[in-house]
């Protein structure tokens, strides 16, 4: 009786949680002195927040309370549990139980679902966009125009002690027409001993950018350690439907006996998904200079076998200065070149400034190259900023090269317009290899 009537003291918690967290290092209830042997136990609640007095700052620990009272204080302690501390949380929920009947019967059930809700975080973005390419040959009309919209729904919620879930939602559609939908991130992330880790579907994202940069659905474990010498590492599963568009374009070119070759073969080697392995070392050698070395190969090295260093300088006012090299030793990146090597890929990128989406007025502007040799990136595992233009069979890292340039201005708080034109072609191929492109956005974001 008296180890129930001390907890029950202990976790006398206020009518009204809303009110102040009384962090004060001070005696917090003027009706229980310093060494009264609550004392302790109720200063720490108040601390933490999770408890508060009466209206008149009392405590009233000596009046006797009614079961219902009771379950009253602890039904919107309830609501405020996140402040509490493993300890406290034990107390609660033996609390829970003893007055569950009680509970049950004042409706906390649904206040305390309710309050959990409000763990959860919520923050989306819109993206109305524009594309268009003219002379595309895979058009009838001579070009391809698309209008799309997207939202994006991200969600983050505690889960445990350092452990915290992620998610994304995506509906794009084209203007005017139905959407497509799809959960394409939801992991895990937290600490174990002195590793960082993430486990579920994530997104990507290796070196500067150039072999890996996808947003989501790549499902799987990475681990990561270090500050200034970053060492990530992880395996992961990610579908491989973006190859039908390599299988399409070497079938319509003719006139090439390798590309006819690699036809056959590619139809050999299509898989609806693949295993892959990924490493990635980020070293800051200084507040304005960062070297990155990455790695990504699939199990069997067919499509993937790929590793780039890249660098990142910052030491020029309002100037960002990035760029990559990587090579593809895949199985079929040698096939896909015309002499049987390896694809090599290359991208330099020079920005002023840049849209903060914070700050109304802000801009940036910016030009860029790329050269990327056919093979080097059959998956579509990176868009470099871009993206596939349209309803286009390439992609911004396999056989295509060319400048873009590109300007970003924020129109108002968290709404940022982007425009880039890209004046690109093909490297390799026969028929039409013009894929100059432009693309506009409306990006806002809540």
């Amino acid at each position: 009786m008296k180890k129930q009537t001390a907890l029950a003291l202990a976790a006398v918690f206020s009518l009204s949680v809303a009110g102040t967290a009384l962090a004060a290092p001070v005696n917090p209830f003027v009706d229980v002195p310093a060494k009264h042997w609550a004392y302790d136990s109720v200063s720490k609640l108040a601390r933490a927040g999770v408890i508060s007095g009466y209206e008149d700052n009392t405590y009233k620990g000596e009046r006797t309370m009614t079961r219902y009272e009771m379950a009253a204080i602890i039904g919107k302690a309830l609501a405020n549990s996140d402040k509490a501390d493993a300890e406290m949380q034990k107390e609660l929920d033996a609390l829970q139980t003893e007055f569950s009947a009680e509970l049950n019967n004042l409706g906390v059930r649904v206040d305390n679902l309710e309050s959990k809700m409000s763990n959860i975080k919520f923050t989306g973005e819109v993206r109305s966009r524009y594309d268009y390419m003219d002379d595309y040959k895979g058009a009838s009309s001579g070009s391809d125009n698309r209008s799309r919209t997207r939202l994006r729904l991200y969600m983050e919620a505690p889960v445990a002690d350092n452990v915290t879930f992620h998610g994304r939602y995506q509906a794009e559609s084209e203007w005017g027409e139905g959407d497509s939908s799809k959960l394409d991130q939801a992991y895990i992330a937290g600490n174990l001993g002195g590793l960082k880790y993430r486990f579920g579907r994530q997104p990507l994202w290796l070196g500067q950018g150039l072999l890996a940069d996808a947003g989501g659905n790549n499902d799987g474990l990475f681990l990561s350690g270090g500050k200034e010498f970053k060492v990530t590492a992880g395996v992961f599963k990610r579908d491989n439907d973006a190859y039908d568009f390599d299988k399409k374009l070497a079938a319509s070119e003719k006139d090439d006996v390798k590309a006819s070759e690699n036809y056959k073969n590619n139809e050999r080697r299509v898989h609806d998904n693949l295993n892959f392995y990924a490493a990635n070392i980020d070293a800051t050698l200084n507040k304005n200079l960062g070297l990155s070395v990455s790695y990504l190969k699939d199990k069997d090295d067919e499509f993937y076998k790929t590793y780039s260093a890249g660098l990142k300088f910052t030491g020029i006012k309002n100037f960002t200065v990035s760029g990559e090299y990587g090579v593809n030793d895949s199985d079929y990146a040698n096939e896909a070149d015309i002499n049987g090597d390896k694809a090599n890929a290359w991208f330099a990128k020079l920005k002023y400034k840049g849209a903060e989406k914070a700050r109304a007025g802000s801009y940036g502007i910016w030009v860029g190259y790329r050269d990327a040799e056919k093979g080097f990136d059959p998956a579509v595992m990176t868009a470099l900023d871009g993206g596939r233009i349209g309803n286009t069979d390439w992609a911004y890292a396999d056989n295509v090269k060319g400048a873009e340039f590109g300007f970003d201005y924020t129109v108002f708080k968290n709404g940022v317009f982007l425009a880039q034109y890209g004046d690109l072609e093909l490297k390799s191929g026969t028929g039409d290899k013009d894929r100059k492109n432009f693309f506009a956005q409306l990006r806002y974001y809540f």
